[in-house]
């Protein structure tokens, strides 16, 4: 039982295991791997391990509330989700858009680097790089020009729940450089990058209707 557990826990692991349980009730997700500022590079999280030590405890204590701990030692990541689904977070078209191109651009990354790079590995971004990997998948936002103040607010958004990591750079001035997490596979599971990506075709014909079969070029800007 969780409370007997708990209660075998010192005094300082029962404040760390309120301060986790609340950094994964925010965030809905702990990866293995964060990018640290100070030393600029990319370290062992110590709030994962934490999890993983007391992973049973942790499980146990969030059942009580309707929730399920997901561990995924392969991609080093821990995510949250509510047996309701009241956790659901609704965002906006501009974010939905970004979050399904970070996860293309994720997976095509995994694929090229499977044979030599780590499972769960970050993989490293631009705000630009970004923008033209939207250009070359196809990938626009209706009715707007794709700009990197606008990719900003959606990289923010993002780096507040742990699926990406803001390396440098400002998001008001929409030149961040970042790392995408593997918590992004939890973020948006196969079906609704199907779906979306769907979604995403369908207006793309449209557009290119409207202009006779032509490409906006001027959709986007770097």
């Amino acid at each position: 039982m969780f409370s007997e557990d708990f209660t075998k826990l010192s005094g300082s692991d029962q404040t760390r295991f309120a301060e986790v349980c609340n950094k994964l009730l925010l965030k809905g997700f702990v990866v293995r791997e964060f990018y640290d500022p100070r030393e600029k590079t990319m370290r062992n999280s110590q709030d994962y391990k934490f999890i993983e030590r007391y992973f049973d405890i942790f499980e146990n204590y969030l059942k009580f509330s309707g929730w399920t701990l997901k561990r995924d030692e392969n991609l080093g990541v821990y995510a949250l989700f509510n047996d309701y689904e009241d956790n659901r977070i609704r965002i906006d078209r501009e974010a939905s858009v970004i979050l399904v191109t970070l996860r293309k651009i994720y997976d095509d990354q995994r694929q090229e680097n499977q044979t030599s790079a780590q499972s769960g590995q970050a993989i490293y971004l631009t705000t630009n790089g970004l923008i033209g990997a939207m250009k070359i998948y196809g990938i626009f936002m209706p009715g707007k020009r794709l700009t990197g103040r606008l990719v900003g607010k959606s990289l923010r958004f993002l780096a507040n729940h742990n699926i990406i990591a803001k390396v440098s750079g400002s998001y008001d001035e929409g030149n961040v450089n970042f790392f995408i997490l593997p918590s992004i596979v939890y973020a948006l599971d196969n079906d609704k990058v199907v779906a979306m990506s769907n979604a995403l075709d369908e207006l793309r014909a449209k557009e290119k209707e409207n202009q006779g079969g032509l490409v906006n070029e001027d959709a986007y800007q770097g």
